[in-house]
């Protein structure tokens, strides 16, 4: 019996320092979590969804789209960028609600679009409309397909109408099968593997500890360096004919829908957006899907945007972030310009008013007034006085 409570008493106390171990451990990671926290305050700017949300369209589901309220900064974990975001209260990248929408030019499309990693005023869609000299609101969805852009179209005010519209198509996240997409299926099981990346990716999110080590860990073994990848003049690698017809049919009816949805004598053009791996290598099966839209859409009668030569030109490190996919401000640059060549024959030059100058109208003879003549004397003129000549003085008198 003593045996036995020795035993069990051993017992206890490893069981209450483990016990106790494990709170010392809670306790510092807590402290550790407050002071990295006041050490970085700008570590929730890497958190992405922050600034996103979803939309619930009736007959459609939820769609991503802007967080309304959003006001604050977007930064990328490698230091690509940091920018400032601000989404109105309808969920829209502008400061001004979404009747104000009225008569500008319209950016629609996904993150590109919303000018991801730049200022609004950097994306393409603001660059064209300084060019063209019109208003601008931003009504891209940072994580929003083609369907979810027409949409999100529904959302607006019925009174808005715009001046010109561009959408931006990205060739590497837009051009897909749309009408064949796999049917949503039982979840896969869950694994250690995806517990584990699950559990990384919430601490990443609410975390500063963890962004803190992961930006020193990754400036101290290179990991955050831009990757050297070699650029072949051109990829060898085979195109899936079929997958590029597929996603092509699908999609530019996808864009026709979102073109009838926008009145037909609003100017409207599509902005191709290519590949990172077309730009970088020339990679065939991004190359195939870029030149089919465009010459698909020029068949169908809609004005076509393509940026790829200027962008291919001016180099990948000069026209989209090191490690983010997404186009820098030169890049913005280069594809606004493009959108401006081919919107400014379309959009009609703002109504000029005539001024009227009224011409002077001479006006009438007026004939003086007479003058009224002198009264008629009543009685003869009185001469005037003549000049009164002091006296001649008296002989006797003294001077």
């Amino acid at each position: 019996m003593r045996r036995r409570n020795r035993g069990q008493s051993g017992g206890s106390r490893v069981v209450g320092s483990l016990a106790a171990g494990v709170v010392l451990l809670a306790v510092a990671g807590l402290v550790a979590e407050g002071a990295a926290r006041i050490a970085f305050p700008r570590w929730k700017e890497f958190n992405a969804d922050r600034v996103q949300d979803k939309a619930e369209i009736a007959g459609v589901g939820p769609v991503a789209i802007g967080r309304p309220g959003f006001d604050g900064w977007v930064a990328q974990p490698n230091g690509d960028f940091r920018s400032h975001v601000r989404i109105n209260a309808a969920g829209w990248r502008a400061d001004e609600p979404a009747e104000a929408a009225d008569g500008r030019l319209w950016a629609l499309g996904e993150s590109f679009a919303f000018g991801w990693g730049v200022e609004i005023e950097e994306s393409f869609g603001a660059v064209a409309a300084r060019s063209l000299n019109l208003p601008f609101y931003d009504l891209a969805s940072p994580s929003a397909d083609l369907a979810g852009e027409q949409a999100l179209l529904t959302r607006l005010p019925a009174s808005v109408r715009p001046r010109a519209v561009v959408l931006g198509l990205s060739v590497e996240t837009d051009l897909r099968d749309y009408d064949h997409a796999a049917a949503p299926s039982e979840p896969a099981p869950r694994t250690l593997a995806t517990r584990l990346h699950d559990a990384r990716e919430t601490v990443a999110k609410k975390s500063a500890l963890y962004t803190l080590i992961s930006q020193m860990v990754g400036r101290f073994d290179g990991s955050n360096k831009a990757p050297v990848v070699a650029t072949p003049a051109a990829s060898s690698q085979p195109v899936d004919e079929a997958r590029v017809a597929a996603s092509l049919d699908s999609s530019l009816g996808k864009i026709g829908q979102i073109r009838a949805a926008i009145p037909a004598d609003v100017p409207f053009v599509v902005l191709v957006i290519p590949a990172r791996d077309e730009v970088r290598s020339g990679d065939a099966q991004y190359r195939a899907l870029r030149q089919g839209a465009v010459e698909r859409l020029t068949a169908q009668g809609i004005a076509v945007a393509d940026p790829f030569d200027a962008l291919a030109a001016a180099g990948e490190a000069n026209v989209l972030f090191p490690h983010d996919g997404h186009w820098s401000a030169q890049g913005h640059r280069l594809a606004g310009d493009a959108v401006t060549r081919v919107l400014a024959p379309l959009v009609p030059a703002p109504a000029v008013i005539p001024v009227v100058v009224p011409t002077p109208v001479a006006a009438p003879a007026v004939a003086p007034a007479p003058v009224a003549a002198a009264p008629a004397p009543t009685s003869a003129p009185v001469a005037a006085p003549a000049a009164t000549q002091a006296p001649a003085p008296a002989p006797d008198a003294k001077p």
